[in-house]
């Protein structure tokens, strides 16, 4: 006994003293630096899902004028997917348009990684913003509110083990909470938009995984025709947010200009899905090519934007952002 009571007292100084999203142990032992410390940080890895034969079933979906979509449903009238407008998606312009996207970012020496395939009908697979929350570290896996989504989160597993990311934790219980819904705005803090898609039990779940981190967690209320919070609100630069101010809250406004953020607004003629972008790296984005006054907006404030056509994309209800779940950023203190 005191032979091993020696040996604890000899081994205490192999004792881990810094904290599991220290980017050096997670280099060393992880195979990487996972994980994002803030939103406009070079980007350097991101989870992509190109579109492909699964959209077909689409084909067949009807459309429905009290809903403005058309709607897929299976023999016994559950809905198993819709579109927007009334006519049939093209496949092979939504591929291009995906491609073109993808081909962005891998000239900027992103490691795009394809989402594992799975054999279910997982038509919005393509918007692999919502799978999961990465948070310094690594990745937490969303559960998501709508049935024919829930299949999604498996492949997301399934994925991160294969390339070796850390997956933190899931949201589970009673709880939803999605990625489209949720931002690191820097080290300390996260936002998460409240909506249909993510509930009180999710934003609990996520407050106490983010506090084992540190970090507070600001909870914004989107309005009932708002799902997620990158429809309304992306940082564009480290001081800078683009932001729809008729869909925010002003408290939300005004904080962001408290912590020294400039708001650019999205321009009202402009499209909806005009501030779903991706931040590139600090001053530069990924922007949607509809989007013309809002670029001009952004050219002003001295972003730089690489416009690519997404209109065949939003059609199943999402754009750019929603597109990419960017797995690790530098930290901008690098």
């Amino acid at each position: 006994m005191i032979g091993l009571s020696v040996l604890h007292k000899f081994l205490d100084e192999n004792m881990i003293r810094r904290p599991f999203a220290d980017r050096s142990l997670l280099e060393t032992y992880w195979g990487g630096g996972w994980g994002n410390s803030n939103a406009v940080g070079k980007v350097r890895k991101v989870f992509v899902h190109r579109p492909g034969d699964e959209m077909l079933a689409l084909n067949k979906a009807e459309y429905e004028p009290a809903v403005h979509a058309r709607i897929l449903r299976d023999d016994r009238g559950n809905v198993v997917s819709y579109c927007l407008g009334k006519e049939p998606l093209d496949l092979a312009k939504m591929q291009e348009q995906h491609d073109r996207m993808t081909s962005v970012l891998k000239k900027e020496g992103v490691d795009v990684i394809p989402l594992e395939e799975d054999a279910d009908l997982l038509t919005n697979n393509l918007f692999t913003r919502d799978v999961g929350m990465v948070i310094p570290g690594g990745l937490i896996l969303a559960r998501f509110a709508l049935k024919f989504r829930y299949g999604e989160t498996r492949g997301t597993l399934k994925t991160a083990a294969k390339i070796g990311m850390p997956v933190l934790a899931s949201i589970q219980g009673e709880g939803f909470a999605e990625g489209g819904s949720f931002m690191v705005l820097d080290r300390k803090t996260a936002v998460a938009g409240r909506s249909i898609r993510v509930n009180q039990a999710g934003i609990d779940q996520l407050r106490a995984i983010l506090s084992w981190q540190g970090m507070e967690l600001i909870v914004v209320d989107l309005p009932s025709s708002m799902i997620h919070l990158d429809e309304v609100f992306n940082m564009v630069d480290v001081n800078k947010a683009l932001v729809d101010p008729d869909n925010l809250p002003h408290w939300f406004l005004q904080m962001l200009q408290q912590r020294g953020i400039e708001l650019i607004y999205t321009d009202p003629l402009d499209p909806p899905m005009t501030t779903n972008c991706l931040c590139l790296s600090p001053g530069k984005v990924l922007f949607t090519s509809l989007g013309q006054r809002t670029i001009e907006a952004l050219g002003k404030a001295g972003i730089e934007v690489i416009a690519v056509p997404v209109d065949e994309i939003n059609k199943m209800g999402g754009g750019i952002h929603c597109s990419s779940l960017v797995l690790q950023r530098d930290d901008l203190d690098d």
